[in-house]
């Protein structure tokens, strides 16, 4: 088997776009949008390479959620979000969801994109509309993205389980 055969019929598999795929985690969506994966003939899927949920994840919790406006988590037991703008609370209610897109380049692949969609919090104070915390939002990508990769029908990469 080589590394582009099929993991469970050992055909030859080619690279498919999968036009979007969505998965969700509590208050988390994800929409993978012309995501790259392999197929065989028999129209069984698996990832690019077997690293690339590992690559994916790392690039949306390390590079790319890092930019989103997100206030700041406090306390330990009565849990408190504040602005990132001026340390003023946030409202105790979303205002709205807003997807945020990403486009993402991982090493030698074509660029795809994956929005993220989440429930954001106005500042009282000053007005900017943001998550309540990037804590929670690294918290929810795995899961939204495993039922993505799910929704998408491709499994784990063997041994994973």
């Amino acid at each position: 088997m080589t590394a582009t055969s099929c993991n469970r019929c050992h055909a030859e598999t080619e690279i498919t776009i999968v036009n979007f795929a969505d998965g969700e985690a509590d208050s988390l969506r994800i929409r993978l949008r012309d995501f790259p994966l392999r197929q065989c003939p028999e129209g069984h899927r698996q990832f690019v390479r077997p690293n690339c949920a590992i690559e994916l994840l790392r690039h949306l919790t390390e590079e790319d959620e890092p930019e989103l406006p997100a206030g700041k988590e406090k306390g330990f037991i009565m849990k408190k979000y504040l602005c990132e703008s001026c340390g003023e609370a946030l409202e105790p209610k979303p205002d709205h969801r807003h997807t945020f897109s990403i486009d993402i380049k991982l090493e030698d692949l074509d660029l795809f994109d994956v929005d993220l969609s989440m429930p954001v919090y106005k500042c009282s104070a000053c007005g900017k509309e943001q998550l309540h915390s990037l804590k929670e939002v690294r918290k929810l990508t795995p899961a939204a993205m495993a039922h993505a990769f799910e929704a998408a029908n491709i499994p784990p990469p063997p041994g994973t389980i």
